[in-house]
């Protein structure tokens, strides 16, 4: 294992309960059947998906300029002001950065979204790449575009990088490329079936290479 590829929403970062909070009753306005179920269909969802979802599912009446530039006040906040690091995750990307192994984030927000995380959390020294929706045409997940790309950019075969994720669509999407992938629980995401994971984590704290390895070959 070469390198590992972190997704960014409900892994780096708790955004994911951050935009349940946030954005629940604003999505109930749009579609007054949605439910709790919803809530986990909608994990991991790029944020033009997340509009695309919301007119199959419920013929919700919104236009995709508003939604986005809705989504993008609430992302502001999300991102630059509640999200929290997860615990152990700083630690773990310094001694993979100290051990030579090469780290990237292969997340399904726009970039801006991302450049907010990396910048408020100095994370930039610890990353050897970054991927977004916007680096892959939108093709996000579960389609395996952006961590095709992020394996390419880190010169790394995809068999040699492990996805770590907590969702059923982005692991799918490691899948899809040919990565190994760990599911991160995170304590909000127990609605997600992660089966095809190689293993699950349930904390960052104490983690090592060493330990990611033997966890794969268990």
């Amino acid at each position: 294992m070469r390198a590992v590829v972190f997704d960014m929403d409900g892994v780096i970062v708790d955004s994911e309960a951050q935009w349940k909070s946030l954005e629940g009753g604003y999505f109930r306005t749009l579609a007054p059947a949605w439910t709790e179920a919803h809530d986990e269909r909608a994990v991991g969802l790029g944020v033009e998906d997340l509009h695309r979802f919301l007119v199959r599912e419920f013929d919700a009446r919104i236009d995709l300029q508003d939604f986005l530039a809705h989504c993008e006040v609430t992302a502001r906040k999300v991102y630059q002001q509640n999200v929290e690091c997860a615990e152990g995750f700083l630690d773990l990307a310094r001694l993979l950065k100290h051990q030579g192994v090469k780290t990237a984030i292969a997340s399904s927000s726009p970039s801006r979204w991302i450049g907010m995380v990396v910048e408020r959390f100095s994370l930039s020294p610890l990353l050897d790449a970054v991927v977004s929706a916007d680096d892959v045409g939108g093709r996000t997940k579960p389609a395996p575009d952006i961590y095709l790309e992020a394996a390419s950019r880190l010169a790394v075969p995809t068999v040699e990088c492990l996805a770590i994720e907590d969702s059923s669509i982005g692991l799918l999407a490691a899948k899809r490329a040919g990565m190994k992938a760990a599911a991160y629980r995170n304590g909000s995401n127990d609605g997600q079936d992660l089966s095809i994971a190689d293993f699950e984590l349930a904390s960052f704290s104490g983690l090592s290479y060493d330990k990611l390895v033997s966890r794969l070959h268990r």
